[in-house]
């Protein structure tokens, strides 16, 4: 049998890698609260409102502006991976089976700062390739088991994690 599982390891940043860390969940969260402002006007004016592909089109419309422009400095990965968790929020939130439903709401700086690579990313020892940001290292507290196929970093306590999910045969 086949099962997903995470591993989570703190990262030795430096002030440069933080400020980055810090400005790609920055952009992650303004596109999350750019999109859901959006489909909340729409939902008020009762108009259908924008799933995934419709939103991606708006993430690149946002990055060729020029207010916007240094949305093109962060990795597109984290910043589609935002608009993924927004649509599935939405679904989630108008699924009729769903104990707890609800709207999702703004994000506000500071909590829940994280972003995720589907994508793109290295393991290497106890170093992690993290596009746009570098090699990164991290205590390796343990060893990783199974094949790697995302990678979420967070800020908690102002110390950034990465938690990796691997898949791995049980």
């Amino acid at each position: 049998m086949i099962i997903r599982k995470a591993f989570k390891y703190k990262l030795k940043t430096t002030p440069d890698i933080e400020q980055k860390c810090a400005m790609m969940a920055g952009c992650c969260r303004l596109v999350w609260n750019k999109a859901l402002a959006m489909n909340l006007y729409r939902l008020e004016n009762k108009q259908p409102i924008l799933w995934y592909n419709e939103l991606s089109f708006w993430l690149t419309f946002w990055k060729s502006t020029e207010n916007l422009a240094f949305l093109k400095q962060t990795h597109s990965q984290p910043l589609q991976q935002t608009l993924k968790n927004l649509d599935k929020a939405f679904k989630d939130g108008f699924d009729k089976n769903q104990p707890n439903k609800r709207i999702p709401k703004f994000k506000r700086k500071g909590q829940h700062d994280s972003f995720r690579y589907p994508q793109g990313f290295k393991l290497e020892g106890n170093r992690v390739f993290l596009p746009k940001i570098g090699w990164v290292g991290f205590f390796s507290s343990r060893e990783l088991e199974g094949t790697p196929k995302n990678i979420t970093v967070v800020r908690e306590a102002n110390v950034w994690h990465i938690s990796v999910q691997v898949e791995m045969e049980v």
